[in-house]
């Protein structure tokens, strides 16, 4: 449209005529009535009005009216700001979550290997205990003594092949039973 005070184009006037001359050639109006205008005006308040309230806010849904209205709403850019905030989210939870993983990597890896030093610790207890038998074979007392260190020495083995055995306390106690295996 022209501005206030400036003269329409050509081309807009005979567009106009040639909208009017088709609807008088229908027969039914006569476009000069001002009653005419008055429902063409008020049919246009309603399409318009209904244009925006239809109301669906889902792009996969929604009406060209829908999406007209949606996008002069800013309702497309608060759900675009809604879903990236969401994913900023996800990704602060995944990598938060890779953090975890790693650390606990790390954990397994290291409690692998107290678990092998453990278990290298018990053989070596179970290999003095084998020597150290032949030499008690013959005395009553050591011999038992022998037993009970065994005993102790299976039971920290035990507890080292469930998983409830800390790693450090059961490390001091083999060295205690080797010791005292030796002692005999």
């Amino acid at each position: 449209m022209p501005e206030v005070g400036q003269k329409r184009p050509a081309a807009w006037d005979c567009a106009k005529q040639r909208v009017l001359n088709h609807l008088q050639h229908l027969g039914t109006y006569d476009v000069k009535n001002s009653m005419f205008r008055m429902k063409l005006a008020t049919a246009l308040v309603a399409i318009g009005g209904l244009a925006g309230c239809t109301g669906s806010t889902n792009p996969e849904t929604a009406t060209l009216f829908d999406n007209i209205n949606n996008l002069n709403s800013g309702e497309y850019d608060r759900q675009i700001s809604s879903n990236e905030a969401q994913a900023a989210a996800i990704l602060r939870n995944n990598q938060a979550a890779e953090k975890r993983i790693s650390g606990l990597q790390r954990q397994r890896a290291a409690n692998s290997g107290a678990i092998s030093r453990l278990k290298s610790q018990v053989a070596s207890a179970r290999q003095s205990a084998a020597n150290a038998r032949s030499r008690v074979s013959g005395n009553g007392a050591k011999t038992a003594q022998l037993n009970s260190l065994e005993a102790q020495l299976a039971s920290v083995s035990s507890e080292i092949n469930s998983g409830n055995a800390d790693s450090r306390i059961a490390s001091a106690e083999l060295s205690r039973i080797t010791r005292a295996i030796k002692a005999l």
